[in-house]
């Protein structure tokens, strides 16, 4: 999959983002990762450990909530792109539902007084209601990106703004959340006033990336039906080639970050440590993150970039799966090289979903920003249930037992959450991904014909 180094200089009419736009674009994401990062790290150990639901009934509610919630994604696409607003059609929806969401979230993290059955379905309502609201603020967030510039190198930089943003907001929550907890009279009161400190910095991120950014004018006007939306998915093969890989790529990491809490906790026995290791896995992310668009400018490939990226998961991920427990520190040093090219996938695939717009627009004429934006939420929604409710089963199928000293067969379940199914999961991306043929020569290619094909239109 190698090729040759390349510089590709977009063409002269795509305008340049301005720092302050890229970092209030980020910001968006980081109101949203306060939100679901909480979520994705915390909630399973809060169902099982604090609000007292069986962990097979955790996993069916994650399972069933985040496919009904993968489903609306394609809906709520094509929903933003006939907005028609004096904001634009992506923006309204970061202004008016910055505060629902913050709201569900708090009830999400809430422990009503109910019974065991109450709890459960208290639990499915919320969660299910939280994925919605969701749904409604990250599909036209994501869309901005293509909205925004249509130069493959900004967006490359952009994704990266991004993803640091993402991944500096993961090490906020890893790193405070459960000390806030611990400060005050029980958890189910800190996890409740945490929900609260975290909806309302969530609210003001997005009245900022509301404020920060702009969309270009050309993408504010594409009528067409829903059917019409479909066609355009259907004919867009990299794009499905991409929310394949993506897929398998997100239950891996939703499984990586809810089985590193047990991992600290029953495998390690360092549970304290466990916001220390979360800022050391989230730097290094973040410096995955750092040097991915300049190594995508010269590697010229957005595709063999990822493909890097998850090696690098893969080989550090068996070296763990083989690493004696007291050899702690080789394990941590590890597991941060595996998250290092964990941030190196995540730009990629962010900056070649912003791609597919592009290419759907050259093959169907059809340029449709949030329907194919939204087949990422699908992906990544479904690679999350996958990952998270086979967690939860898994657990359960071992002997999991909560706050006891755990079975070596509950032990050797949770390692394997932690590093054997990601370097699985890590083994298909790859494979999938090699039938993936848009490079940077090509895509501005692509861009160039779209211009020209508009200017012909015109005439």
């Amino acid at each position: 999959m190698a090729s040759p180094a390349i510089d590709i200089t977009p063409p002269t009419s795509v305008p340049r983002l301005s720092l302050p736009r890229k970092v209030g674009y980020g910001l968006g994401s980081s109101a949203s990762n306060f939100i679901w990062q909480m979520v994705s790290f915390y909630l399973v150990f809060f169902y099982t450990e604090i609000f007292g639901i069986p962990a097979a009934a955790v996993g069916t509610i994650l399972l069933a909530s985040r496919v009904f919630d993968a489903l609306n994604d394609p809906l709520m696409g094509h929903f933003a792109d006939q907005t028609q607003t004096r904001w634009g059609r992506f923006r309204p929806y970061l202004l008016f539902n910055s505060v629902p969401i913050a709201v569900i979230l708090v009830l999400t993290f809430s422990t009503p007084d109910l019974s065991v059955s109450g709890r459960i379905v208290y639990a499915a309502v919320t969660y299910l209601l939280l994925g919605v609201a969701y749904t409604a603020m990250t599909v036209p967030h994501t869309a901005l990106m293509a909205s925004i510039t249509q130069d493959t190198n900004e967006r490359s930089s952009l994704a990266s703004v991004l993803t640091i943003a993402i991944f500096s907001t993961i090490l906020v929550v890893a790193a405070l959340t459960m000390p806030l907890v611990n400060s005050f009279s029980s958890p189910q009161t800190g996890f409740t006033v945490t929900a609260c400190i975290y909806g309302a910095v969530a609210i003001v991120l997005y009245l900022v990336c509301f404020a920060s950014t702009r969309e270009l004018p050309v993408t504010q006007r594409s009528r067409h039906s829903f059917r019409e939306a479909l066609k355009l998915l259907l004919a867009n093969k990299p794009l499905l080639i991409l929310l394949l890989a993506v897929f398998f790529t997100q239950a891996a990491n939703d499984m990586r970050t809810t089985s590193a809490i047990f991992f600290l906790k029953y495998n390690l026995g360092m549970e304290s440590f466990y916001p220390i290791f979360m800022a050391i896995m989230i730097l290094s992310m973040i410096a995955g993150a750092l040097v991915s668009p300049a190594l995508g400018r010269r590697i010229g490939s957005k595709r063999n970039l990822y493909a890097i990226g998850m090696l690098i998961v893969i080989v550090s991920g068996t070296v763990v799966l083989f690493t004696p427990y007291e050899h702690v520190t080789a394990i941590i040093v590890l597991l941060a090289v595996s998250s290092a090219g964990v941030g190196v996938t995540y730009v990629m695939t962010r900056s070649m979903l912003a791609d597919m717009v592009e290419y759907g627009e050259w093959k169907t004429g059809v340029r449709g920003e949030g329907i194919t934006v939204s087949t990422y939420g699908v992906s990544n929604k479904l690679g999350y249930a996958a990952g998270g409710s086979l967690a939860a089963f898994l657990l359960a199928a071992s002997g999991y037992v909560p706050n006891v000293m755990q079975t070596p067969q509950a032990l050797a379940m949770i390692r394997y959450m932690l590093v054997l199914f990601p370097i699985l999961a890590g083994i298909v991306a790859i494979g999938i991904m090699t039938f993936y043929r848009v490079d940077s020569t090509s895509f501005n290619r692509i861009l160039e014909q779209i211009h020209e094909r508009r200017a012909s239109q015109r005439e």
